[in-house]
C-alpha cells in the first residue's frame, strides 16, 4: 500500500478527509460497496448524504491534484531533483509514477492557467461555478491560448465563459470558444467577453431547429383559404394604409423564398402595380429570356 498524499491547499469541510488514502478508505471496503439504490424515497437518508459527501470529496481532491501535480513535475524535471535515482527525467515518471513522458508533459503545460483561475477570485457565484467546475479537460482546452498569448487571456476567456453559461460550461465549448477568439481580443477583458457572446450565439444558430417542411406547407394551403378577395377587401376599407403595408411585407417574405421576383410601382392613386417573375437560375442575365410580366392592382 502506497503512502499517504497529502494535499495541501486542497478545498476541505467539515469531516472530510485530508489525504488520499483515507478518502478511498472512508468509501468502505469493495464487497461492501452498494450496487443500488439504497432506498426509493426522492429525499437522501442519513446513510446515503454520509456516503455522497464522502463520494464528493475523493472526487473533488482528484480535479484540484491535476494542476498540484504538474507543477511539481516542472520542479523536479527543471531543477533535475529526479538525478540521484534516474538518469532522466522520462526514466523518473516512467518508473516512478508509471506516466508516460507525454501525459507528464501535458501535467505541466496544464498547471499554470488552473493556479491562476483558483486564484483569480471573480466573487460571488462565478467564484463557485469556477471551483467547482475546472478540471483538467477545461484546462487542456485553454493551453493553446496559454502558449500562444498568455495565461492572462485564458483567464478572461473562462471567466467570460462562465459568466455567460455558468455551470453548463464544458470542455468542448471552452476550446471552441478559444479557437473562436480574435487575436485582437485575446488578453482584452472587454473585447474577450464580446467575442465569447458572439460565439455561443454563432452555436445557437447552428442548432436551431428547422421547421417541418410539411408543416409548413399545411400552414401556407391554410392562409391561402384564409385570405379570400371578400376578406381583403374588408380588411382594405377597414384600415387601407396598414392593411397595405401588411400584404407587401407578406408578400416580400414569400417571395424572398420561392424565387419569385417581385417589384412594387408606386402610383399617384390608391391602385398599385406589382410586376413579378420567375428567375431562372440557367439563364444569364444578357441571354435569359424576358421574364413575364404580371399587374395586380388594389382599388
Amino acid at each position: 500500500m502506497g503512502k499517504p498524499i497529502i494535499v495541501g491547499g486542497a478545498p476541505t469541510a467539515p469531516g472530510r478527509p485530508d489525504n488520499v488514502v483515507e478518502l478511498a478508505r472512508a468509501l468502505g471496503e469493495a464487497d461492501t460497496l452498494p450496487t443500488k439504490q439504497l432506498t426509493d424515497t426522492p429525499a437522501l437518508i442519513a446513510q446515503e448524504a454520509d456516503l455522497y459527501l464522502k463520494c464528493e470529496a475523493a472526487i473533488e481532491n482528484m480535479r484540484f491534484a491535476f494542476w498540484a501535480a504538474g507543477k511539481a513535475l516542472q520542479v523536479v524535471r527543471d531543477a533535475k531533483l529526479y538525478r540521484a535515482e534516474f538518469d532522466t527525467f522520462e526514466e523518473y515518471t516512467q518508473l516512478k509514477w508509471d506516466i508516460t513522458p507525454q501525459y507528464a508533459g501535458k501535467l505541466i503545460r496544464t498547471w499554470r492557467v488552473a493556479e491562476a483561475l483558483f486564484q483569480a477570485r471573480p466573487g460571488g457565484d462565478l467564484e463557485t461555478i469556477v471551483s467547482k467546475k475546472l478540471g483538467y479537460g477545461h484546462a487542456w482546452a485553454l493551453v493553446p491560448l496559454v502558449e500562444g498569448h498568455d495565461v492572462r487571456a485564458a483567464v478572461y476567456l473562462y471567466l467570460g465563459l462562465v459568466k455567460a453559461k455558468g455551470a453548463s460550461v464544458t470542455a468542448a465549448l471552452v476550446q471552441g470558444a478559444v479557437e473562436a477568439l480574435p487575436k485582437a481580443a485575446a488578453g482584452h477583458k472587454a473585447k474577450t467577453e464580446e467575442a465569447v457572446v458572439a460565439y455561443l450565439a454563432s452555436l445557437e444558430d447552428e442548432t436551431r431547429p428547422t421547421a417541418d417542411p410539411a408543416k409548413a406547407v399545411r400552414a401556407l394551403s391554410k392562409a391561402a383559404k384564409a385570405f379570400d378577395t371578400g376578406t381583403v377587401r374588408a380588411a382594405l376599407e377597414h384600415d387601407p394604409e396598414r392593411a397595405r403595408a401588411a400584404v407587401q411585407s407578406l408578400i416580400e417574405v414569400l417571395s424572398s423564398v420561392s424565387g419569385v421576383k417581385v417589384t412594387f410601382l408606386e402610383s399617384d392613386g390608391e391602385d398599385a402595380e406589382l410586376d413579378s417573375g420567375t428567375e431562372d437560375a440557367g439563364e444569364s442575365a444578357d441571354g435569359g429570356p424576358e421574364d413575364e410580366a404580371m399587374a395586380a392592382s388594389t382599388a
